[in-house]
């Protein structure tokens, strides 16, 4: 047996015993199904053994197989991540980004941001997954989580990502109709609102009027886990949110929304991007979070302010 190993064709050996497929395998090796099949011909010739069961229907790893593939794997999963390391010291942004975001963020701007971020790095393999809560990178296997809240171990790192996000009451101008216009936070306890989260302080809305902080205990008529479906419960007229503004604006600069109590400001929350503390910060983290701050450092921040509930009235 020739003692210099034949990559290409331990490369494509793998491809076919992940996949299952010599055709899904050429597919991901962006090679013709027939050079894929001779390499593993070759590959099983060198080894004087069969690596795979063939029928016209699938491809089995034979036992021999199923060892080599276990050994060899783990030898490419260490060429490829010092590949990775080598691109990243030259600062090239490659590999998978796993990202967790709550889910109005993810309507309302990571959409946005994404859109030009993987056209800039396309060697980034982007994962995201939506939140409701409080998340650990390093415990639950992410690369970033974005949240309202700060790092809470020594071992994290929290970077602020744009202005604190500015919220604003709404509802649909036929609830506003049918139940009235509150004209103090007091007078939402005679109102159905719609809360963001089943925790029992989710029900409390605090407001500043004036350097003056308040608070307003309101009636849980809904609540969800998810800001655009609390944003889309408003807009069929079930009650009063307490939305995010980049959530909120377009529907109310479309007539779907209206704001109210605009004299009294809701409370605003810092948003972070928050990852793991290292000494070496991958170029695919690095520029993701650079791109956020970039996009967030103009918007929503130049939104126009919509039109509240009492200039609607004077309208």
């Amino acid at each position: 047996m020739n003692s210099r190993p034949d990559f290409a064709a331990i490369e494509a050996f793998v491809r076919v015993a992940e996949t299952g497929s010599f055709r899904a395998a050429a597919v991901a090796l962006a090679a013709p199904v027939s050079t894929v099949s001779v390499q593993v011909s070759r590959l099983e010739a060198r080894l004087g053994t069969r690596l795979f069961e063939r029928t016209t229907r699938r491809v089995r790893l034979t036992d021999e197989g199923q060892r080599y593939f276990e050994q060899v794997r783990a030898g490419l999963d260490v060429v490829t991540e010092a590949e990775r390391a080598v691109a990243e010291a030259r600062g090239e942004a490659r590999g998978r980004l796993r990202i967790a975001a709550p889910s109005g963020f993810a309507e309302g701007v990571l959409g946005r941001v994404l859109g030009r971020f993987t056209q800039e790095h396309p060697q980034v393999d982007v994962e995201i997954e939506l939140t409701a809560g409080q998340l650990d990178p390093l415990r639950d296997g992410f690369d970033v989580v974005i949240q309202a809240e700060p790092a809470a171990s020594a071992s994290l790192v929290a970077r602020k990502i744009g202005a604190p996000t500015k919220y604003r009451l709404v509802a649909s101008p036929e609830y506003l109709a049918r139940r009235g216009t509150p004209a103090h936070p007091r007078e939402l306890a005679k109102h159905t609102c719609l809360v963001m989260g089943t925790r029992r302080e989710a029900t409390t809305w605090r407001f500043a009027k004036k350097g003056s902080a308040r608070s307003a205990v309101v009636h849980r008529h809904a609540t969800a886990n998810s800001w655009p479906l609390i944003r889309d419960l408003a807009v069929s007229g079930c009650g009063i949110a307490r939305l995010p503004e980049y959530l909120a604006a377009p529907a109310i600069s479309e007539g779907r929304l209206v704001q109210v109590l605009d004299d009294f400001c809701p409370a605003v929350e810092q948003m972070y991007a928050v990852y793991a503390r290292s000494r070496h910060v991958p170029a695919r983290l690095s520029s993701f979070v650079a791109a956020l701050q970039g996009f967030l450092a103009v918007w929503p921040g130049c939104l126009p302010k919509p039109p509240t509930a009492a200039a609607r009235a004077r309208g």
